[in-house]
């Protein structure tokens, strides 16, 4: 049945006129009448709104059960809500529940076709008596089962009974009419049957799932004694316990079940199940029970009187509920004394979707206060995915229910907005998740789409006045959404499919979904600050990025505190005031500790400032708030490699591609097999990596493991053919280095030049990314200063711990005073050691540049490629031929990239070198045959060809 067929037909019977609803069926039920194309057969039975017949289905040629639906309240079938769970009903499916095939509508009136049953309801089955108690258990089970099934999909009974249970004559259970009374028309007040209602739906209150619960139970003690229960002063309206012989805690499950508050019953049908489970084993191992004999005994007058004073409570709270509604009460303060709140999808019953992302706009608002913790949306659904439900699309009340229990949430916001013309209504409820009891309920109304903002507003004060706070302290934090982020729902929601697309990392699609929002209205200041962030990762040229921060500026005195900060860090990190912008972070970090996306940032900027150490916290922690969240351990990763914690980096890696097999984690497992000296194995991971996202991260990635297995042939041809102009600039961007470098490998520098020479800019301080690419080829040949002077000017633009890191490239290239000019306070001691030992090999300093190259090796990671080929190079002109062998060496492991395609080769020829002053010619030999066979296509120019063939020849080496 397709979605919405049922919805249709209800919406029709509410429009039709009375007399047509009132009209009946009259001669249309008989033998061998049609309706449709379904003949009927013989009346099997009447029920309360309906009479059902046999039929056959002449088109599919099976028997089917054909239910004539009477006209009910047709007010209640305008209900929003109704005709959605009439429909969620009708596509529920599960063997312990009734199939509906068809819905339709004849000129007699409306009618249902649901799969034809041949047995007995269950209100027969007891009219002969009790069961026995492994029976009773079993059938129990059975509805429980079924119960649960709608119950996970939104659906509530509200009318369980024995006549809507079915015994099968094969034994199965089948519970009918699942939503289908009232779905036709029965007014909420009218739901359920005399002596199965639970006590909230006979005074009128709320019902939920435990309202089934209640119904069951009853079900379950009619099925144990063959009587319903009685009534008496206990909390569940009797008397009398149940004792079962082999099963002593049936009874109390039973006493739970048939307890008046709803917070004393177990929660939904599938809270149930478990102990219904462990009673029917209990049941399987124990004597067979005859039916009949369970007793029912008095409880203990310690209890009664415990129990009847709950009951006079309860009935005093009933009394005084309009004033207990209306005042309200504030759930208790967490640990850090705020009181954790979630908001659930508001419910949009307007059939405008505009008005589809108002959560989010009364989180902005809420999250203002100093006493309240909210989850964002995005907190939310990193929960859920937590929980083991990646696939929740809408954050309704049962869902928002469930996340609150676990998180810990003290209180649950629900909310509805209706239309009724122009006027536009908004209901907004707090439930305590832990006893599921409503605190207060608000309502507010305006006119026209415009008015909904203040609403929105005039809620979220209040409710933060219901929760403690004080109007002062309310006025001091307010902020007016429309204001703080747009007056145009369309922009809005422009705005929110970015923020979704931000998430699953499609960042290109965000920031074209951002503009399409900025289309709308020009001074959205968020959407602003989101195209300025997320052009770091696009390859965005520097000066749209300020283009969009000094936008989002102008506009940063509207936005809420948490935004404000955001912007004003990152304007600070474009300036290049790096410091500041850490202190702004620390500010994010302390103030919303549950903002992964803030933990994320702050611990980002360490990372890329060269600074691992302080990221890693960061980064560790947003890992922890969402463990799924791909950039978060990412990062973790990354500054693992960065810190040369290289076992802990395969653990992390290794772990998150068990647990989360994304192209990203392979990546990560990739680069820690890459460190661990495991070429085949980090060939296997990237190329897992490509085949999941094929993205130019994973296809550079790919190509850098197979440059480093010494396949440089296959690296060429798979990134190749993404550098050219049609490709975007993100193509460009990962391709370009990852072709360069594979060409360079080969010794075709002039290739590699002229391929780098077609890189976009880059983002801040990357004008030049190509021409400094370039300048880092020609590190590895002989001292060229007028080389080493334009990457000291290139770089003047970048924060001054990354210019810091040129410094080494300058040192290298023979400007050794320009390089120690390039450092400053942040530079780490190893980067220092670095300059120096550069600068003294390149002025003959042999003895001062071997001592501090050795320091540099003692403090730096494993991973520091320059150190250890720098060490080569020097211990072999000192004569420390096993040294310089063993340093060069290290080289192996070292990540590849442009600086390792001239060191590798280098460091092959000292170890070619090193083995053979050593006497060990098979090593020599092995090494130089390598070298020629990767630059057996080589520029005739290149800087050492001619030592390298002069060695080979001299080894007698092939290539």
């Amino acid at each position: 049945m397709a979605p919405g067929t049922l919805t249709a037909l209800l919406k029709e019977l509410a429009g039709a006129p009375d007399l047509a609803r009132d009209q009946a069926w009259g001669d249309a039920l008989a033998a061998g009448a049609l309706v449709g194309r379904f003949e009927l057969v013989r009346e099997v039975g009447r029920g309360g709104f309906g009479v059902v017949w046999e039929a056959r289905d002449r088109e599919l040629g099976r028997s089917v059960a054909f239910k004539a639906v009477r006209a009910g309240s047709r007010s209640e079938l305008c209900e929003e809500r109704l005709l959605r769970e009439a429909e969620a009903a009708a596509r529920l499916s599960h063997p312990n529940l009734v199939t509906l095939h068809d819905v339709g509508r004849a000129p007699e009136g409306a009618y249902l076709v649901m799969e034809l049953l041949h047995g007995q309801t269950l209100a027969d089955r007891l009219a002969l008596g009790p069961v026995s108690p492994r029976e009773a258990v079993r059938i129990a089970t059975e509805v429980a089962r079924g119960v649960a099934h709608a119950h996970a999909h939104g659906v509530i009974h509200r009318d369980l009974k024995p006549a809507n249970v079915f015994i099968c004559d094969d034994g199965r259970v089948k519970v009918l009419d699942f939503g289908m009374a009232h779905a036709f028309g029965r007014r909420r007040a009218e739901g359920g049957t005399s002596g199965y209602m639970a006590p909230e739906q006979a005074e009128g209150a709320p019902e939920d799932e435990r309202t089934d619960v209640y119904a069951l139970g009853i079900i379950l003690h009619e099925l144990l004694t063959g009587e319903r229960p009685a009534t008496g002063a206990s909390p569940s309206g009797r008397a009398q316990l149940l004792e079962v012989p082999g099963a002593p805690a049936l009874g109390g499950l039973v006493d739970r079940m048939l307890a008046r508050r709803p917070v004393d019953r177990p929660r939904d049908g599938a809270a149930v199940l478990e102990p219904l489970a462990a009673l029917a084993r209990q049941l399987d191992s124990a004597p067979a029970s005859a039916p009949g004999t369970v007793k029912r005994v008095r409880a203990g007058w310690q209890r009664l009187a415990l129990l009847a004073a709950g009951s006079l409570v309860a009935g005093a709270l009933l009394a005084l509920g309009a004033a207990w509604w209306l005042r309200g009460r504030a759930p208790a303060e967490g640990p850090d004394g705020r009181i954790t709140v979630a908001v659930a999808d508001v419910a949009n019953q307007t059939g405008d979707p505009e008005l589809d992302g108002l959560s989010t706009l009364l989180i902005t608002s809420l999250e203002q206060s100093r006493r309240l913790s909210v989850l964002t949306r995005v907190r939310m659904v990193d929960l859920l995915r937590q929980l083991g439900r990646p696939a929740v699309e809408v954050v309704d009340e049962t869902v928002g229910r469930d996340l609150a229990r676990s998180a810990g949430v003290r209180a649950l916001v629900i909310a509805t907005i209706r239309r009724f013309d122009q006027v536009y209504a908004m209901e907004l409820k707090v439930l305590d998740p832990a006893t599921s009891e409503y605190l207060f309920t608000l309502k507010e109304q305006g006119t026209g789409k415009a008015s909904v903002p203040e609403m929105l507003d005039r809620l979220s004060e209040e409710t933060r006045r219901r929760l403690r706070e004080t109007r002062a302290e309310v006025e001091a934090s307010r902020v007016q959404v429309a204001s703080a982020t747009t007056g145009s729902f369309a922009a809005y929601q422009h705005y929110f499919r970015g923020d979704q697309l931000k998430e699953a990392i499609r960042y290109e699609a965000a920031i074209e979904a951002y503009r399409q929002a900025l289309a709308i209205d020009a001074e959205f200041t968020l959407a602003h600050y989101r195209i300025a962030y997320l052009g770091q990762f696009t390859g965005m040229e520097e000066a749209e990025q300020r283009r969009e921060i000094d936008a989002a500026l102008r506009g940063v005195g509207r936005v809420p505190e948490r935004e404000r900060l955001h912007i004003m860090a990152w304007k600070a990190h474009l300036d290049g005031r790096d410091e500041e912008a850490h202190r702004l972070y620390a500010q994010v970090v302390e103030r919303y500790p549950q903002d992964k996306e803030a933990q994320f940032m702050a611990g980002d900027l360490y990372l890329h400032s060269g600074r691992p150490a302080e990221g890693l916290p960061f980064f560790e922690r947003a890992a922890a708030l969402d463990p799924g969240w791909e950039p978060g351990q990412m990062h973790v990763a990354d500054c693992l490699a960065e810190l040369g914690r290289t076992a802990e980096l395969l653990q992390q890696a290794t772990r998150w591609a068990e647990r989360a097999p994304s192209a990203s984690a392979f990546r990560a497992l990739s680069q820690a097999h890459v460190l661990t000296g495991r070429p085949a194995e980090a060939v296997a991971a990237s190329r897992r990596a490509l085949d999941l996202d094929g993205t130019g991260h994973s296809r550079a990635q790919h190509a850098e493991t197979l440059i480093l297995a010494g396949r440089y042939a296959e690296a060429e041809a798979l990134v190749r053919p993404f550098v050219g102009p049609e490709r975007s600039s993100l193509e460009r961007i990962t391709a370009i280095p990852a072709l360069a470098s594979a060409l360079a490998y080969q010794g075709r520098r002039r290739e590699a030049l002229e391929v780098i020479g077609r890189a976009p800019p880059q983002g801040k301080g990357m004008r030049h990314y190509g021409r400094l690419m370039q300048i880092e080829l020609f590190m590895g040949g002989p001292p060229q200063p007028a080389l080493a002077r334009e990457a000291r000017d290139l770089v003047r633009e970048l924060p001054a711990e990354k210019s810091a890191h040129a410094a080494v490239m300058v040192a290298l290239l023979g400007d050794a005073e320009g390089a120690r000019a390039m450092l400053g306070p942040a530079t780490t001691q190893v980067l220092r050691l670095q300059v120096e030992g550069a600068a003294a090999w390149r002025a003959g300093q042999v003895a001062r540049a071997l001592d501090v190259l050795r320091q540099a090796a003692r403090v730096g990671a494993a991973k520091d490629a320059e150190t250890h080929l720098l060490l080569g190079e020097v211990a072999l002109l000192a004569g420390h031929h096993a040294e310089a062998a063993q340093a060069a060496g290290r080289l192996r492991l070292a990540p590849a990239g442009l600086w390792r395609s001239w060191g590798w080769p280098r460091a092959l020829q000292v170890q070619a070198l090193a083995y053979e002053r050593m006497g060990d010619r098979t090593r020599a030999r092995a090494a130089a045959s390598e070298l020629l066979g990767m630059w057996r296509h080589a520029d005739d120019d290149l800087p050492w060809l001619a030592e390298a063939r002069a060695t080979a020849a001299r080894l007698g080496a092939g290539g």
